[in-house]
């Protein structure tokens, strides 16, 4: 599933001199020129934003450890019914 596309994309990069067009259409911010450039591109899709603020916020230690204790603990009750219907079908077999 993807999140975005590759596209081409014009973004202003620094050169050493620029002509009065590409002045207009990227400026200059101090000494440095830029000059407007085609470049291949990863654009994210908007409606993946969620996923995406999901996926970058801090890891919720709490959440992760009641989903761990839940997990765990199905684990050990599972053992235990197991362990009980052996112990049952092991009476039932030594009669």
């Amino acid at each position: 599933m993807g999140v975005g596309s590759i596209q081409t994309v014009v973004v202003c990069v620094p050169a050493t001199a620029a002509t009065a067009a590409q002045q207009a259409a990227c400026g200059k911010v101090g000494a440095q020129f830029y000059v407007p450039a085609k470049v291949q591109a990863y654009l994210l899709d908007p409606s993946q934003k969620n996923n995406l603020d999901a996926a970058l916020e801090p890891f919720n230690y709490s959440y992760a450890s009641g989903l761990w204790a839940l997990a765990f603990g199905t684990v050990v009750g599972l053992y235990f019914v197991a362990h009980g219907i052996g112990l049952v079908l092991g009476f039932i077999r030594r009669g």
